[in-house]
């Protein structure tokens, strides 16, 4: 814990120093309670004293639209992909560039400020322009020097990813992980048009009930 707590103490500096407001909760309980006060950003570090880290992201995550920031020494692909899966913004393993994790810090940020629109109907979240090259992430069109590339969905991905952090090394897991994300989101957009599809095959949309923050549930006839 002593240890611990002196990484807290000079992440907060580096932080502070930044000209960010940062605060320390050194438990789960304190982080739910820091979380009424709508932070920017949250960094969870995943091994806590009094409860699991994956759980108390999942939890956050349905209560809120924060962006989470997962730091852990955790490095292992299972552990990245649950982090993600439950609703993680970015997954940092420990030892970490202190230099690297402010910039990640600064791009969920980012992500979190509502865009402005410019000429076209493109906002600038959507837009990454690198080089020759420019990716629509709304459309999902890639031109190199003013021509479409014709790319497979997991191409996309990777691109787009190496294209955020122009100059930086993604290793392979980082990568992976991305193609995951952006596939869970495929799913998610689409299981709303199944939905929607599958009410109007079984003649009655109300057993098909929408829970709200949840999901959805199948209600038979006689059942609650």
């Amino acid at each position: 814990m002593e240890d611990n707590a002196r990484v807290s103490a000079a992440l907060t500096a580096a932080l502070n120093a930044q000209g960010l407001e940062a605060v320390c909760a050194a438990t789960g309980k304190a982080a739910i309670e820091l979380l009424d006060t709508n932070p920017d950003a949250v960094l969870l570090d995943i091994d806590l004293p009094d409860c699991d880290g994956f759980t108390l992201c999942s939890v956050m995550r349905a209560s809120s639209s924060v962006p989470i920031l997962v730091t852990t020494a955790r490095s292992d692909h299972a552990s990245r992909v649950r982090g993600l899966d439950l609703g993680a913004d970015d997954y940092l393993v420990k030892p970490y560039n202190l230099a690297e994790l402010l910039a990640r810090v600064r791009a969920v940020m980012r992500r979190r400020q509502p865009p402005e629109p410019v000429a076209g109907g493109v906002a600038p979240g959507d837009l990454i322009l690198a080089g020759p090259v420019r990716i629509d992430l709304w459309e999902r069109v890639v031109l190199i020097n003013g021509f479409p590339a014709e790319l497979s969905d997991e191409e996309f991905s990777i691109l787009a990813a190496l294209a955020r952090r122009p100059g930086e090394t993604l290793d392979f897991e980082q990568l992976a992980d991305e193609i995951l994300r952006t596939k869970r989101m495929t799913v998610q957009e689409s299981i709303h048009r199944y939905i929607a599809s599958l009410r109007q095959r079984l003649g009655a949309p109300h057993q098909l009930e929408a829970v709200e923050g949840a999901g959805y549930r199948l209600t038979l006839a006689g059942t609650g």
